[in-house]
C-alpha cells in the first residue's frame, strides 16, 4: 500500500481540527465528548468515526485500512454525532445504496452491476412465466423485474399474488423490513456474503462478518420452498403438517425456520461428501454475468459433464492455469475416464468459456477442492456402458441418479378480499389475503418429461443446430 508522507498526515490533521473549532465557534453542541483526537487509516485517511465505534469487520475490511465512512458514508470529518451520521447507511450491501459502497471505484464496480441483472435480483423469470400462465401475458419472456414493480406499482391479479407470496426472496428486499424470520431476507450483496459471528466479542467491538465463501444456510434462506432444492441437497422432506414423530407428547423438533415439520432421507451424494452450493454454483451463475436472462436455464453455466467429462474438465484446468500464471497444459487421456463423443447433448446454455471451478489436476487424474474446507474429491467418470448405450443417449444424468423429489398434489390457492395481506414489495398490507393449499404431499422417484432443445434465448429458430433440432433430453420434473 502507498504510504502517505508525514506532512500530508499533518496538514489533514491540521485541517480536521480547525473544522471542528468552527462547529464549536458556530455554536453547535458536541454530542460525543469522546472525539480528543483524529484519528486517521493507515493509509492517512481522516475518519473521525474510528474515535468512538470500536467494530470489528473482517479483516478484508479491517477498520484500520478501510475506515468506516468509506462503506456506512455519513460525515467522517465531523466530531458532532448528528453531523457525523447525516448521510450515513446501516447497511452497505442494500442494493439502492450498493453502486455509492461495495460498487464504488476500486471496490466492486463491476460485480454490483451483474447482481443488479441477475434473476435473484430481478425475479424476472418468475415475474413473467406467472403471468404468462395466469393469461396476463403472451410472453413468458417479458423483461419485468421486481424493481420495475416497487418504482411503478404495478400490479395485477397475477402480480398481487406474487407481491405477497413469492417477493419475500430478492436481493431488492430491504434487510429487516419483513417480519418474522423474513427479516432476515435480502440486503443486496449481504443477503448471500454476511453470517452472524458467534465469537465471544465485546458488545462495542460486534461487527457483521462479511465473508467470500458463502455458506450453504444463507442459500437455503431462500431456496426452500418450490421445487425445495435445498432442502432435498441435505437429505430434508418436508413432511405434512401433524409434527409427526411426536417426542415425549410434543411435537418433532425436526422443524424448519417457518414452522414447516421435516424428516431426514437420503441426501445427494455431493452433500454426502461434504461438498456445498457454492462448489458448483459458480460466480456467474449466482450474480450474474451482466445480461438480463429470462429463466434460470439460461444463467446457468455448470452441467455434471464439467467435473464428469475428461475433455470439459481439462478444458477448466487449462483455462485456471492460463488465467494464474498465463500458461497451457496439455494432458494424456486417462485410460481409466470417458470422454463423450462431440454429439452428445451439450447442456450447458452459455458455453462460451470453461466455468471457473475448483479442479486440479494431477498427473493423469483430477480433483475437485471444496471452498469451505479444502477436501480435494477425486473425479470419477460416467459408466461407458450405462451412459453410454444408444436407449439411454436422450437421459440427462439427473433422470438416472436422483433418488427421490417432492411432489406436491392438489395445489389449490384461495383469496379472500375481505382481509388484508403485507405487500412485500412496498411494504405495505392492502387488500386480499392469499391462501395457498394442497392434498397431500409425498416423496418419489422423480417423474420424467422430454425437454426439447430448441431456439435459446434471442435466437431465430432458424439458427439452432440440426443437432438440436433433432434432438431432445429426458429431464425429472419437479414441483414449481
Amino acid at each position: 500500500m502507498k504510504n502517505f508522507p508525514p506532512c500530508l498526515i499533518t496538514w489533514s490533521t491540521f485541517l480536521v481540527i480547525f473544522i471542528l473549532n468552527l462547529e464549536v465557534f458556530a455554536g453547535a453542541k458536541l454530542q460525543n465528548p469522546q472525539v480528543k483526537q483524529v484519528t486517521t487509516t493507515v493509509s492517512g485517511q481522516v475518519d473521525l468515526c474510528l474515535s468512538c465505534h470500536k467494530e470489528k469487520p473482517d479483516q478484508t475490511h479491517g477498520r484500520e485500512v478501510l475506515g468506516c465512512a468509506v462503506c456506512h458514508m455519513g460525515n467522517p470529518l465531523s466530531g458532532d454525532k448528528q453531523r457525523a451520521h447525516m448521510g450515513m447507511v446501516l447497511n452497505p450491501g442494500e442494493l439502492r445504496f450498493a453502486d455509492k459502497t461495495c460498487g464504488q471505484l476500486g471496490c466492486h464496480p463491476n460485480e454490483v452491476t451483474w447482481v443488479k441483472n441477475s434473476l435473484m435480483a430481478t425475479n424476472r423469470g418468475i415475474i413473467s412465466t406467472l403471468r404468462f400462465y395466469w393469461e396476463e401475458s403472451h410472453d413468458h419472456n417479458e423483461d419485468l423485474s421486481v424493481k420495475m414493480l416497487k418504482d411503478t406499482g404495478m400490479s395485477s391479479l397475477a402480480l398481487d399474488y406474487y407481491r405477497k407470496l413469492c417477493a419475500s426472496c430478492h436481493l431488492w428486499v430491504e434487510r429487516g423490513s419483513l417480519p418474522d424470520f423474513l427479516a432476515r431476507k435480502g440486503g443486496g450483496c449481504t443477503a448471500c456474503h454476511f453470517v452472524k459471528d458467534e465469537e465471544t466479542k465485546l458488545k462495542d467491538e460486534k461487527h457483521p462478518r462479511i465473508i467470500k465463501i458463502i455458506p450453504m444456510e444463507n442459500c437455503v434462506l431462500c431456496h426452500n420452498r418450490s421445487g425445495r432444492i435445498g432442502l432435498s441437497y441435505q437429505g430434508l422432506f418436508e413432511s405434512e403438517g401433524y409434527g409427526t414423530p411426536y417426542e415425549e407428547g410434543d411435537f418433532s423438533s425436526q422443524e424448519l425456520i417457518d414452522g414447516r415439520f421435516y424428516r431426514i432421507f437420503k441426501d445427494d451424494i455431493h452433500h454426502e461428501k461434504g461438498m456445498t452450493c457454492i462448489d458448483c454454483h459458480t460466480q456467474k451463475e449466482i450474480m450474474g454475468d451482466g445480461e438480463r436472462h429470462a429463466h434460470f436455464e439460461n444463467q446457468l453455466e455448470v452441467t455434471c459433464r464439467d467435473c464428469h467429462d475428461i475433455s470439459k474438465t481439462l478444458d477448466i484446468v487449462i483455462a485456471a492455469k492460463k488465467a494464474d500464471k498465463g500458461t497451457s497444459v496439455t494432458s494424456k487421456s486417462s485410460s481409466n475416464r470417458l470422454e463423450i463423443p462431440k454429439q452428445q447433448i451439450d447442456q450447458s446454455p452459455n458455453p462460451p468459456s470453461p466455468p471457473e471451478l475448483n479442479i486440479h489436476q494431477k498427473n493423469d487424474s483430477f480433483f475437485l477442492e471444496n471452498k469451505q474446507n479444502k477436501k480435494v474429491h477425486p473425479l470419477h467418470a460416467p459408466d461407458p456402458i450405462s451412459c453410454m448405450h444408444p436407449t439411454h443417449r436422450r437421459l440427462s444424468c439427473q433422470a438416472c441418479h436422483s433418488k427421490w423429489v417432492p411432489q406436491c398434489y392438489g395445489c389449490h390457492i384461495q383469496m379472500d378480499m375481505s382481509k388484508t395481506q403485507l405487500d412485500k414489495v412496498s411494504i405495505n398490507e392492502t387488500p386480499g389475503l392469499w391462501k395457498e393449499f394442497r392434498s397431500f404431499i409425498r416423496y418419489e422417484c422423480p417423474p420424467l418429461g422430454i425437454l426439447e432443445h430448441g431456439k435459446k434465448e434471442g435466437k431465430n429458430p432458424s439458427e439452432k443446430t440440426e443437432l438440436q433440432a433433432k434432438t431432445s433430453e429426458v429431464v425429472i420434473l419437479v414441483p414449481g
